[in-house]
């Protein structure tokens, strides 16, 4: 040992005495030479530029992968960031851990899924999306991910496998689906579905296809069912078809709806086939699905089809939703009159844009009912209020919002033809439903929701996600009217990237259209209730609460 240490001083020493004779070589040049390699230093230096240039990127990527791939003193202080206190702290803490590598942190990103606030575990969910690499998948598949205890990790997991890109072991993840775990069964399958949307890798779609067919006739739940059949559409075109046909014969509206869903890269004759019988369907869902077929056509059969529907249309939602669009695709307005959109139909040779924004951002409409300035288009409507903390804690002028919701909402619910269907859902961190389902507007329920509505005095984290899945549940429901501050901070749900992609992939096979109310929300995050509106057919506004008068 001693021998090998004098050994390597020696070296250095030689290494020393080396450099030291070299320089005073240089120094015993001939001075023209001297001048000439002075001369040539700008040549050099571009040259030696060039070298780090073309070289940097290299030893960049030789050192990230030659350095620890953690730090673990990084690990251990954030470890402790996610027991913090403030779910800011925490957040913060699932940021900073998406930015290392290695097992010990994507296994702590993994954890904090598990974290009581959305702030938090939404965060995680999008990072772990962003950050998942091929060697630790297999956490994602154990009892940190799909088979954990907790629901709602299982749930983050399956959904974020759609939003990672590059190759993923599809058969894998269709093994996965267990048809008695719903929600996770669902998420999985709606990740395989964006997957297989996107081109992304996902291996052996025969095998895939197995799968997800034993799902299809395992007369599961309706919803896994029909995201099960899309999965095998994308998969196997050939054996997919008999199977969509029988979907579109079910008794039962999502399976229909999921048929034409299904049908998405058909033959456009096929389609408008499809579209023309589902018209006549008595579910306003599944004519709601086949009205978005013929949107999405754009042709000129497509166009009068769609004409002759809002003119024989029971439902004023789908009416309004067929007159938003013809406006938006032609630049014109010929309101309600059939025989000038037929004219106008009748001109257009292939599909037809004028260049306006094609969104389904639905008209204002005529009706003398409306909601802190939005025009209710709807006579199957649930309204859902936000009873946060600024509710309450906001004055406008010698009234706090409550008070001015209360005369805002019984104007609204006093202007309902007695027609109109309607229930109202105030909420906090729970739903709060005044009744089961939806119930006529007469003098004397309209007294009665009013009554139930001023004397609500519930307080707490304003939960807009579950609220609308509430609503949902109802089957007559065309229409969600939401009034809030914009910020969704109750339930397990607070990013809106998440918030809206998951609300539209709820409503899928139901087609309700969500028109939000905001009242101060920020900025940020009106584009986000806008982004909602449009992709179910909905609308969004800001409104100004003042005092005024009844």
């Amino acid at each position: 040992m001693q021998g090998k240490r004098t050994s390597e001083r020696r070296s250095r020493a030689c290494g020393v005495e080396g450099a030291r004779r070299a320089s005073e070589a240089s120094c015993a040049r001939p001075a023209g030479r001297a001048l000439r390699v002075e001369l040539a230093w700008p040549v050099l230096l571009a040259l030696l530029f060039a070298a780090v240039a073309r070289g940097a990127p290299a030893r960049e990527g030789a050192a990230r992968s030659d350095a620890p791939p953690t730090k673990p003193a990084d690990v251990r202080e954030l470890e402790r960031a996610l027991r913090a206190p403030r779910p800011e702290t925490r957040k913060s803490a699932v940021k900073e851990l998406a930015l290392l590598e290695g097992k010990p942190a994507f296994e702590l990103l993994v954890r904090a899924l598990e974290d009581d606030d959305a702030m938090v575990a939404d965060e995680a969910q999008l990072a772990l999306a962003r950050v998942a690499e091929e060697p630790f998948l297999d956490l994602l598949y154990g009892r940190l991910g799909l088979r954990a205890k907790d629901p709602w990790v299982r749930v983050r997991v399956a959904e974020a496998f759609g939003r990672m890109g590059g190759p993923l072991d599809g058969l894998a993840l269709a093994k996965s689906v267990d048809a008695r775990d719903a929600d996770v069964a669902r998420a999985l399958l709606y990740s395989l579905e964006r997957r297989l949307v996107a081109r992304h890798e996902v291996g052996d779609k025969a095998k895939i296809a197995r799968e997800v067919e034993a799902v299809w006739r395992s007369r599961v739940d309706p919803e896994v069912r029909g995201r099960a059949l899309l999965v095998l559409e994308l998969c196997d075109h050939f054996k997919a078809r008999p199977y969509v046909d029988e979907a579109a014969a079910d008794k039962e509206p999502k399976l229909r709806c999921a048929a034409l869903v299904a049908a998405r890269a058909w033959p456009e004759a096929e389609r408008l086939e499809r579209a023309q019988r589902a018209l006549q369907d008595p579910e306003a869902s599944v004519r709601g699905c086949a009205i978005g077929t013929l949107c999405e056509l754009a042709s000129r059969p497509a166009l009068l089809e769609l004409v002759h529907q809002m003119e024989i249309e029971p439902r004023e939602r789908l009416k309004w939703r067929i007159l938003g669009f013809l406006r938006a695709r032609s630049g014109e307005d010929h309101g309600f009159d059939a025989d000038a959109w037929r004219a106008w139909a009748a001109t257009v040779q292939g599909p037809w844009s004028t260049g306006v924004d094609p969104a389904n951002r639905g008209p204002l409409g005529d009706t003398h009912a409306q909601l802190a300035g939005l025009n209710l288009i709807s006579d199957r409507v649930v309204f859902l209020v936000d009873f946060s903390g600024s509710t309450w804690d906001t004055k406008l002028g010698d009234l706090t919002r409550k008070q001015v919701l209360d005369r805002e909402l019984g104007k609204a619910l006093e202007a309902l033809p007695a027609t109109t269907l309607f229930n109202v859902i105030p909420y906090t961190n729970e739903p709060i439903a005044w009744e089961k389902g939806l119930v006529p507007a007469t003098k004397e329920n309209v007294a009665r929701a009013r009554s139930f509505f001023e004397r609500c005095n519930a307080r707490g984290r304003g939960n807009a996600f579950d609220a609308a899945l509430k609503a949902l549940e109802d089957p007559d429901v065309d229409s969600l009217v939401l009034l809030t501050d914009g910020v969704p901070t109750g339930g397990h749900r607070y990013q809106m990237e998440l918030f809206v992609d998951l609300l539209v992939e709820h409503d899928r096979f139901r087609q309700a259209a969500f028109d939000s109310i905001l009242v101060d929300a920020p900025k940020s995050r009106v584009k986000d209730w806008q982004r909602l509106a449009d992709r179910t057919g909905g609308r969004c506004v800001e409104a100004q609460l003042g005092e005024g008068k009844d």
